[in-house]
């Protein structure tokens, strides 16, 4: 270890990285940012900033906590005749001391970190089985019913009620969606596809945020996620290292000379890369925790490493940007002199020839013109107009755009993947529904910075960070593709979700 340390200091890396290091200290630029800085920060409109984000989330002074609660103790005298009932029976007796239900009980809910092999291994082999469509459905019914089974088996009455910032503004886009179906659908079958592909999907953040109850389950639901993007990291590097076919349609004809991308076990290379920068910066931020084992931050910086690694082999520009944004948010509340350092580091990875090549044709004159003619920019001009033409409800959901449309192809001949979520569903939901996704993203948005500023841990404010910075990594990911219509992207979002305010309630009780 000291022979590299050694090594690295004498190369040449290491000497042009302190030379502009030296450069940047004592540039102008960065002169005219502190200076800059500290104005904006002096500044009227800088302090009622910082006290709207250092405001407290008080769960129990919430609507829905108190009504969650008044629900909950109605509910006690029913709940204890069940639990008796239960109790007693001689299916309970059996269960109880069988390790494989108590295994089950234990690990069912956090299994959905794994839910990227479960659902694309599983539709591999057992694709052809009908009942394999459904077992998502059959998952998250499961994980409700044992949510659902704790608590009425909690000899506890007094077990608290959760409530997070994102329960109504979640519901009312869950209502928005149901609303729309039922009165803007114009195919009704279809029109309840792709309210279930909004719905049954968000309906996940109710179930992790209830799950998570005690540090242990939080370290078992990171652990997952982080060894997930790990084994996709290495499995996709394995693939390039393979030298694996890559599909023509991945890469502009007009690109010139095709190049390997990788897609893991997902199948794509943008999703692939979207999961990618979901998941990084929370391994980044458990990397960086004082608590850590130098054993587990060694393990964890060598799947970080292949995961960034993993990432630049997409090929993927919309998860380059996305990576970009997620890391300038994480170095900007967490340290903001990484970003000079990060910003070097992008510059010299822009260097390695497939990056440069997919950047610098995106800048071409050759990719505007085949983009209006056949590919994105036409795609986009024609959901805008129609879009402009189906205002306020749009022309219904699973109508256009996405998945479920392009599965029924008989009805829709003429629709096609938008390549932006957003887009997609103002198509699909017009203004009604992309506002009620705006309010949710607010709250997701508001209430992460609030928890970041109010959050005094350090090693809990740093998995806050890192939840944040992966998800607005994803958000704007969302405006080049069709992310959210990938079921397992939104569990995994939504799971980001529930730890973020898991961990910003855990902060809270401590200070209290």
């Amino acid at each position: 270890m000291d022979l590299v340390a050694t090594w690295f200091k004498e190369s040449l890396i290491y000497h042009l990285i302190g030379y502009c290091s030296k450069i940047w200290h004592h540039s102008f630029l960065r002169r005219g940012f502190i200076r800059a800085g500290s104005i904006i920060l002096s500044s009227r409109i800088s302090r009622g900033l910082s006290a709207y984000f250092h405001r407290r989330f008080r769960p129990r002074q919430a609507l829905v906590y108190r009504l969650h609660r008044k629900f909950q103790i109605g509910l006690i005298p029913l709940k204890k005749r069940i639990s008796k009932i239960i109790g007693s029976s001689f299916i309970w007796r059996i269960a109880s001391q069988s390790k494989s239900m108590g295994v089950l009980f234990r690990y069912l809910i956090p299994l959905s970190g794994f839910f990227v092999f479960i659902d694309e291994l599983g539709r591999n082999l057992f694709g052809e089985q009908s009942l394999f469509g459904v077992w998502d459905e059959v998952y998250l019914l499961l994980c409700v019913i044992l949510l659902v089974f704790s608590w009425i088996m909690n000899k506890d009455s007094r077990a608290p009620a959760t409530a997070t910032p994102l329960d109504v503004p979640i519901f009312l886009l869950i209502s928005v969606s149901f609303f729309l179906y039922l009165n803007y659908s114009t195919h009704p079958h279809i029109g309840f596809e792709g309210m279930r592909s909004v719905v049954q999907f968000v309906l996940w953040f109710y179930v992790f945020s209830r799950y998570l109850d005690s540090d242990n389950k939080l370290d078992q639901m990171i652990s997952g996620l982080i060894l997930t993007g790990g084994l996709l990291g290495i499995h996709g590097i394995l693939q390039f290292a393979a030298g694996v076919e890559t599909p023509a349609n991945w890469m502009d004809a007009a690109e010139g000379a095709r190049s390997v991308r990788v897609f893991s076990v997902v199948g794509s290379p943008n999703i692939l890369g979207s999961l990618l920068v979901l998941i990084i910066p929370i391994t980044l931020a458990r990397v960086l925790q004082s608590q850590v084992t130098k054993k587990q931050r060694i393990f964890d910086i060598a799947l970080l490493a292949s995961m960034g690694i993993c990432l630049i082999l997409t090929l993927s520009r919309g998860a380059w940007l996305g990576m970009a944004v997620a890391m300038i948010a994480f170095c900007a509340v967490w340290n903001p002199g990484w970003i000079a350092g990060m910003v070097l580091a992008g510059g010299i990875t822009f260097l390695i020839p497939p990056i440069y090549n997919r950047i610098s044709y995106m800048l071409s004159p050759r990719y505007f013109m085949s983009s209006t003619t056949g590919g994105r920019l036409l795609r986009y001009r024609t959901g805008w107009e129609m879009f402009k033409n189906n205002l306020w409800t749009g022309v219904g959901q699973g109508h256009f755009g996405g998945a479920v449309a392009m599965n029924h192809r008989d009805l829709f001949p003429d629709t096609f993947y938008m390549d932006s979520y957003w887009l997609k569903t103002a198509v699909e939901m017009g203004m009604v529904g992309l506002a009620a996704w705006f309010i949710v993203i607010c709250a997701l948005f508001v209430w992460s910075v609030r928890a970041i500023k109010t959050t005094m841990d350090r090693d809990i404010r740093l998995v806050i960070i890192g939840g944040f910075a992966g998800m607005m990594g994803v958000l704007v990911h969302n405006l080049f593709e069709n992310i959210f219509e990938v079921p397992y992207m939104v569990i995994y979002f939504w799971m980001v979700a529930a730890i973020v305010f898991y961990n910003y309630n855990r902060s809270q009780f401590r200070v209290v």
